[in-house]
């Protein structure tokens, strides 16, 4: 069983040519940060503001899926425009849970249930950008309770602050609130402090029930 995360950026043409260029560096950074932090994950960007990822630990997904969406919305461009919905949704993002026929990172293909999943899913969310974290599997029961888990950690993404949004994923890839403070050059007290205004207690919670599902999840 595989997950794939299907994504683009909202309102991409609203960036200048020069910032849909840093902001394109950036998601190679954090897709080969993603790569060194889960066993497993390949991701690639495609047709310059989409993104396709697979990995064989389905658990991973979810704390992925919200890193992507975070790094993303961090990103501050240098020559801003009209960037309302940018800013506020950053990246619209589908999961999909099923089997893949073929992973083969050397001939770049990803092709099977998963990923079709998600893609579809993806369409699904064209027009609807606040709707932009959602997931599709086989399992109708456990997909229902997760997209409901899904809307509500959207709601508190979409509203977190750039700085809030650098927190979040800077917290999910450290082993605690220490080692982030470090690497944001922060006190304790102040990751604290800017995590509890985003709702970072719902969030973590959300990431562990999701955990536990996919480890149960039988087919």
């Amino acid at each position: 069983m595989y997950a794939a995360i299907s994504a683009d950026i909202v309102s991409s043409s609203s960036l200048s040519k020069d910032s849909m260029l840093e902001l394109r560096e950036r998601l190679e950074q954090c897709l080969s940060l993603l790569g060194k932090y889960y066993h497993g994950f390949w991701g690639r960007i495609i047709r310059g503001d989409s993104i396709e990822c697979i990995l064989d630990h389905p658990e991973d997904a979810f704390e992925i899926a919200i890193i992507l969406k975070t790094w993303v919305k961090a990103f501050e461009p240098k020559d801003p425009r009209n960037l309302k919905y940018f800013n506020r949704y950053g990246l619209r993002l589908a999961i999909g849970i099923d089997n893949m026929k073929t992973v083969d990172r050397y001939l770049d293909i990803m092709n099977g249930e998963a990923i079709y999943r998600s893609g579809r899913t993806l369409d699904g969310l064209i027009g609807h950008a606040k709707y932009s974290f959602t997931i599709s599997m086989a399992d109708c029961k456990h997909e229902e309770a997760l997209q409901v888990i899904f809307s509500l950690v959207n709601h508190l993404l979409n509203n977190a602050t750039a700085r809030q949004c650098e927190t979040i994923h800077e917290r999910i890839l450290a082993a605690n609130a220490s080692q982030t403070a470090e690497k944001l050059g922060i006190s304790v007290s102040g990751v604290n402090q800017t995590l509890n205004a985003v709702g970072w207690n719902a969030i973590e919670q959300s990431i562990l029930y999701y955990r536990r599902i996919l480890k149960d999840y039988v087919w």
